[in-house]
């Protein structure tokens, strides 16, 4: 299921098409922000997301061979609620 098929789902049961694209758009810059401003989103029976600090690391250039260093970045992480899993 990717934004296109919750948009369509959600336009069936309450909103028309257009309003369904705003609501999910205004929920995803929602959650966006709240990880910007604290690190962490909680959506009670849903889950929870985080952000995680990579560290940099050093890679290997897979064509060349050659050691190319990584720096570190965020990554945003997803850890599932007990009932989402359950059902």
């Amino acid at each position: 299921m990717n934004k296109d098929d919750v948009i369509r789902h959600l336009s069936r049961h309450v909103l028309d098409k257009k309003q369904a694209k705003i609501s999910v758009d205004k929920v995803f810059e929602i959650i966006k922000h709240g990880l910007k401003r604290d690190g962490k989103v909680v959506i009670s029976n849903f889950g929870s997301f985080h952000l995680k600090t990579a560290l940099p690391v050093t890679r290997r250039n897979p064509k060349t061979g050659e050691k190319v260093q990584v720096p570190a970045k965020k990554k945003v992480r997803f850890k599932p609620s007990a009932n989402l899993l359950s059902k």
